[in-house]
């Protein structure tokens, strides 16, 4: 993202949310006090990608395509509150936008906290709504500030067909599906009733598995490098258990300076 556009982000904000009772002279004071250093920069665009991410994390969530342990609706829904609080009382004092920014981060710090994947699916049924209550509040600041995260405005400056996404759907699943080959091991053989596996048939079967397993790392170093030059182009692939997700991002500094 350009100093440009988070310049334009900035003003969208005091634009959107005090045009109907702050006269433009105040506007203008708050704009030029503002400080656009390199530094302020960066650490906008940082925001704004963890937005994103958090956003993405989240979509694969209700989607079932992130497995995670009990989600702890209590926690979420208090947060929530708590934030819509935070960010009306920081509109009313002086339109702190650093105190409204600090409280959505807040909010998807806990967020992030109960998305941590697992292998194996919590017995309890899915939280979805309240994810759903989150995301839906969070674009809702973001529209009042003017930020479109669906308009590319984070992490990547250009647009992207709906061509293009099918292409890459189709790719990371032809991948998952390689990957869960490659890591897959035969079923052990179960034997007859009242019989016992000898010592040298559970040796066998052992030394089968590792065969199998190292005649199809190759394929999972495949998988590996097709992520890593994938994320050279600004598409990061999120491997999720026995699933993965992408997300468009910023391609390389290597690759823009090419």
């Amino acid at each position: 993202m350009g100093r440009t556009q988070l310049v334009l982000i900035t003003v969208a904000w005091l634009y959107n949310v005090a045009k109907t009772f702050v006269s433009p002279h105040i506007i203008a004071s708050f704009i030029l006090a503002t400080e656009y250093s390199d530094e302020s920069m960066n650490d906008a665009k940082n925001i704004l990608q963890i937005i994103s991410s958090f956003m993405s994390s989240a979509t694969a969530y209700m989607k079932g395509q992130l497995t995670c342990d009990t989600i702890r609706e209590d926690v979420l829904w208090e947060r929530l509150s708590h934030t819509k609080a935070m960010v009306k009382a920081s509109c009313a004092d002086d339109f702190d936008t650093p105190r409204a920014v600090g409280a959505i981060m807040d909010l998807i710090h806990h967020g992030n906290r109960q998305l941590k994947a697992v292998t194996k699916e919590a017995e309890s049924p899915r939280s979805a709504v309240v994810f759903g209550a989150i995301i839906s509040y969070i674009q809702e600041f973001l529209n009042t500030t003017g930020i479109s995260l669906d308009d590319g405005q984070v992490a990547v400056e250009r647009k992207h067909s709906a061509m293009l996404s099918s292409v890459i759907d189709e790719l990371v699943s032809f991948r998952v599906q390689v990957r869960d080959f490659a890591l897959a091991t035969p079923k052990t053989s179960v034997p007859a009733e009242g019989a016992i596996l000898s010592k040298e048939a559970k040796q066998q079967q052992k030394e089968k598995r590792h065969q199998l397993l190292q005649e199809r790392e190759p394929l999972l170093q495949a998988c590996d490098r097709l992520r890593q030059d994938l994320a050279v182009y600004g598409i990061n692939i999120k491997d999720r258990s026995t699933t993965s997700t992408w997300e468009l991002g910023e391609p390389s500094k290597e690759l823009e300076k090419s």
